[in-house]
């Protein structure tokens, strides 16, 4: 039987422009783009897209505006097989990630839109899910973390939520953490003492900090990046289909690890999301 996932989360429109190598031109001279392109995108989103891909089935409960790409956004996430009852349509602009290419450079720019009303939407019914996955705003993690549901919660935090206001205490009511380093770092002593944090650390791969045992290191999957956009969301959300799987949580982590480098061989976060098989196969070549 399919896992059940339930996304909490931001969904994004990600513009890409990718500039010269060596623009060279002064602070107040323009600079024309090689390329552009919109590609969907959204912590979120990218979540629950990839998690359906792996074989879960995936609810996702998130807001777009309703502007031209809200409507836009909603039939990406249903053609990639994602529940979109959830998703609301809010009066104002649907989040946009701006995403500045230059050589091996990368710069994210986000007008967050009606992302800051995800604390708004009411509780998913998590009684039909096996994982609960909450991201995207720290208004909402905090106050769906600390609603008791059902289901294993694992909350994904970044440094920007730090300072959110009950986001700490609410996540008691997690199973887990997943963060970066420097979500982990702007969290420092405020994160419940019994909760296992999982780093993400891009190239250097994922670090698993137990709260009564030693941390485990397990490496990154060697693979030639195009575009690390959105890898620690594919991580996140390979994670939740694996673990929904019932593996334990290192193997589930190092199935994400690889989920997330695989995702890297093209641009865009959702363009080159693994199946399971691809998943499977990388890590197998890997330990052989």
């Amino acid at each position: 039987m399919p896992r059940r996932v339930i996304v909490v989360g931001d969904t994004a429109v990600d513009y890409y422009l990718r500039l010269p190598r060596a623009p060279g031109t002064a602070a107040d001279e323009k600079i024309t783009a090689e390329h552009a392109i919109r590609l969907p995108g959204g912590t979120g989103a990218n979540a629950a897209v990839t998690a359906r891909r792996l074989g879960s089935e995936v609810s996702l409960y998130s807001a777009v505006g309703d502007d031209r790409y809200g409507e836009w956004l909603i039939q990406a996430l249903a053609a990639r097989g994602v529940r979109t009852g959830g998703v609301r349509v809010i009066h104002g602009t649907s989040t946009q990630a701006t995403i500045l290419l230059a050589g091996r450079t990368r710069q994210v720019i986000v007008d967050r839109g009606v992302a800051d009303h995800l604390g708004t939407l009411p509780p998913p019914p998590a009684s039909r899910a096996d994982i609960v996955y909450l991201t995207g705003s720290g208004a909402a993690v905090a106050r769906l973390a600390g609603a008791g549901l059902a289901g294993y919660v694992i909350a994904g935090i970044e440094g920007g939520m730090a300072g959110t206001p009950g986001l700490a205490a609410a996540l008691r009511g997690a199973r887990l953490v997943i963060t970066n380093t420097a979500g982990r770092d702007a969290f420092a002593g405020q994160l419940p003492a019994a909760l296992p944090v999982i780093e993400t650390r891009g190239t250097q791969g994922v670090t698993i900090h137990y709260p009564d045992a030693p941390a485990e290191r397990i490496p990154a999957l060697a693979t030639p990046a195009v575009d690390a956009t959105g890898a620690g969301d594919c991580f996140a959300g390979a994670f939740c289909n694996y673990v929904g799987a019932g593996l334990e949580l290192t193997a589930a982590v190092r199935l994400a690890v690889a989920a997330a480098a695989l995702s890297t061989r093209a641009l865009g976060a959702q363009s080159a999301l693994p199946t399971d098989a691809e998943v499977r196969r990388a890590v197998a070549e890997t330990e052989a």
